[in-house]
């Protein structure tokens, strides 16, 4: 496979480190310090799948000098608030054959994706392992949820090409299955995040600490309520199929084994980063304006966390 990494952080950068040293065809594009550490020293990558050292890397700051066809897969795993800009910088390398991978967090990305792509050659993926980059040129694999899953949005889409893909991912150390319901796994993960990351940041307390008040577990319960009522009338299929039962896996089977957990929103507030908020809360809000659906958490959450953002700027 001929992969191009867009966005190759922390994230990007396991998948191209694991895929490359399977033997594919990886070129990763990020930041300067990053990918010339790469360059000149290969990708380290330690953790809880291993240590490994892969020299087998193309890794570049830009796109200038690819063309169409250069690749079969481009896979983006810039911050949500990118991807739209990410899109536009690919579009020259887009031909018939060639599929994109949105390997992000949040709701969105594969609209703007899909903008420039096209839904048939839209990939969704839903993401829960963590990785950290503790120095260029060095990735560390923290914690994994559930293998990834990919998935395409419409008939046209080349689902056995998508699934073959997944097989090779989950070949290279990467684990990885396919899903014929991708959009339901992407609204899953968004209603754990939103009720719980911008909650544990603003608070500044892990994921365990918010039931344990009733006022925390209200404006979580309301979040998850507005976004079943949003998905609805979106009508996206929803695992499990209510609120209530969602709010009881939630507070008893997921947020156990992440119980000491900060949301990485609590680090963006340390370092002064931009958040992905408008990806999570607020996608539930602008999504639930399109609707007609009124969302007063996910709308209060959003500014809330704007306005930490605004005031924590240095």
């Amino acid at each position: 496979m001929r992969l191009l990494v867009v966005g190759a952080g922390a994230v990007g950068s396991s998948v191209g480190g694991f895929m490359a040293k399977a033997g594919h065809e990886v070129t990763l594009a990020g930041l300067d310090a990053h990918v010339e550490t790469i360059r000149e020293k290969g990708l380290r990558i330690t953790g809880i799948w291993g240590d490994h050292h892969v020299a087998d890397l193309r890794a570049r700051t830009d796109l200038s000098g690819l063309k169409a066809g250069d690749f079969d897969l481009i896979l983006v795993s810039v911050k949500s608030y990118d991807t739209a800009a990410a899109a536009e910088s690919f579009r020259h390398l887009l031909d018939a054959h060639t599929l994109v991978c949105s390997y992000q967090n949040g709701l969105g990305n594969a609209e703007r994706i899909a903008a420039v792509a096209g839904w048939e050659r839209t990939v969704g993926a839903r993401v829960i392992y963590g990785v950290r980059r503790p120095a260029p040129g060095h990735i560390e694999i923290t914690v994994i949820a559930n293998p990834t899953a990919l998935g395409v949005y419409c008939p046209e889409a080349p689902a056995d090409r998508v699934r073959a893909i997944a097989e090779a991912m989950d070949a290279a150390g990467l684990p990885t299955v396919f899903t014929d319901r991708i959009a339901t796994l992407l609204w899953g993960k968004v209603a754990y995040n939103s009720a719980l990351n911008p909650l544990s940041a603003l608070l500044g307390v892990p994921y365990g600490r918010l039931p344990e008040t009733p006022h925390a577990l209200s404006i979580m319960r309301d979040i998850v309520y507005e976004l079943y009522a949003v998905a609805g009338a979106k009508g996206i299929t929803l695992e499990p199929d209510s609120p209530e039962a969602y709010m009881d896996v939630l507070v008893n089977r997921l947020i156990p084994p992440t119980a000491a957990h900060f949301a990485s929103m609590h680090e963006d507030f340390l370092f002064h980063r931009r958040t992905e908020i408008d990806a999570l809360n607020g996608a539930i809000s602008a999504y639930g304006r399109e609707q007609g659906i009124p969302t007063p958490a996910n709308d209060m959450l959003t500014r809330l966390v704007h306005a930490r953002e605004a005031l924590s700027a240095p």
